[in-house]
């Protein structure tokens, strides 16, 4: 039997993960988000630069490797969620992932309608998709800022939380603009059938390796592996089994799997948590500067002036009327409250599933809509460009102007 290599995929992947290395040891030393270089490192060889990457790249397996890296992002942010920590945070936190994900879902969409003309499918789509913020930004900003752990800990909260509804609301909605005759509370089954599933598998796949690490007799040298290993496999199999009954399913799955074994005794849970963040942060170097590749800055161009006015109304509107709304009363001062509403960047969740959106919308038939499609892509990278570099990039200037770091610093 004889195993062909592909030597110049082979080259690429191994080019990208080492831009990624690169990107993250740039980001340490200069303190900021590596979200910036991983952008940077995908247009250079996206088809806007060197045209190193294509759309035809990868083929059909983007989706899944998209959707299998996003659940592992996912499962690590979920992990290091302690229960500890979620009910001793703020009442404002709880508003926030609820009404104040509300005000910028509808919002969002209501200015895509508006100021894009857009249907009324696509607004929502991406109305939806900007809702997450994400530990995959969220979390590098708080490496380099000092802010009040209550502050960290609602915008850590917000990102996870909203990452997985965020992408369960989308795939709902983009599932029923291909329905017949949907009634409103079918969209209410979609999202709850989904969401459901991946709990329930969720929950089942952290009990079974929970099992398997504290029940079952190993060789105390092979004890630390074996709980890397397979919490490791436990994020993905959660992943899989759950997406092959409902698509999407999968994401809310890794991130039940993952929050409930961070908050189970465990052995080695400092091995296993050093190991998920490493992985963790190849996978997102990988996708994130695949994605960026595939960008094209002609969808980005298309939307025009009115394109600058959505991510203006997103950012310095929407945003800071979610947070205010919520954070009422809620045990912040006002200069926080203005820090979470100035820090919202969106991140890989978003950017991925745009991205399958979109190629779903070119091929779907009938009825195909590469307008729509464009429109979308276009949209959420803008958002994401402009809110990484101004939101993630200035993150440390803008708690220092607004004087919110801890005391102690």
């Amino acid at each position: 039997m004889s195993i062909h290599v592909d030597l110049e995929l082979v080259a690429l992947i191994s080019a990208i993960v080492g831009f990624g290395v690169v990107a993250q040891f740039l980001a340490a030393k200069y303190r900021v988000p590596s979200v910036l270089f991983l952008i940077g490192a995908g247009v250079a060889i996206g088809p806007e630069g060197l045209g190193i990457i294509t759309t035809d790249t990868f083929g059909g397996a983007l989706s899944t490797i998209v959707g299998v890296s996003v659940a592992l992002i996912v499962f690590e942010g979920s992990f290091r969620l302690e229960l500890d920590l979620v009910r001793n945070a703020p009442r404002a936190v709880g508003r926030l992932i609820t009404i104040g994900a509300g005000v910028s879902f509808f919002g969002t969409a209501l200015v895509v309608r508006f100021l894009l003309g857009a249907s009324w499918d696509i607004a929502f789509l991406v109305g939806a998709l900007l809702v997450a913020t994400g530990p995959t930004v969220i979390t590098p900003i708080l490496a380099v800022v000092s802010v009040r752990e209550e502050v960290a800990t609602a915008l850590e909260i917000e990102g996870i939380v909203n990452d997985v509804t965020a992408a369960i609301l989308a795939i709902v909605l983009f599932k029923a603009m291909t329905a017949v005759e949907l009634q409103p509370r079918g969209y209410v089954f979609l999202f709850i059938e989904r969401l459901g599933m991946g709990i329930v598998t969720g929950f089942v796949i952290a009990g079974v390796v929970w099992y398997l690490l504290t029940q079952v007799d190993l060789p105390a040298q092979e004890v630390p592996q074996a709980a890397r290993l397979l919490t490791f496999a436990g994020a993905i199999l959660a992943f899989a089994i759950a997406d092959s009954v409902f698509s999407e399913a999968g994401i809310a799955a890794a991130a039940t799997a993952g929050f409930t074994l961070g908050n189970l005794e465990l052995p080695h849970r400092d091995s296993i948590r050093r190991f998920n963040r490493d992985v963790t942060l190849l996978v997102l170097s990988f996708v994130f500067i695949v994605l960026a590749a595939l960008l094209e800055f002609s969808e980005i161009l298309a939307l025009g002036l009115a394109g600058l006015a959505v991510v203006g109304v997103v950012m310095l509107v929407l945003r800071p009327l979610s947070v205010f709304v919520s954070t009422t009363g809620g045990g912040f001062s006002f200069r926080e409250r203005m820090f979470i509403s100035f820090v919202g960047p969106r991140g890989i969740v978003p950017a991925s599933v745009a991205t399958l959106f979109a190629i779903r919308l070119r091929t779907r038939t009938p009825p195909s809509d590469p307008a729509g499609a464009d429109l979308l892509l276009g949209t959420v990278f803008l958002v994401i460009l402009v809110s990484d570099v101004l939101e993630a990039g200035l993150a440390r200037r803008i708690e220092l102007a607004l004087g919110v770091s801890r005391p102690d610093d």
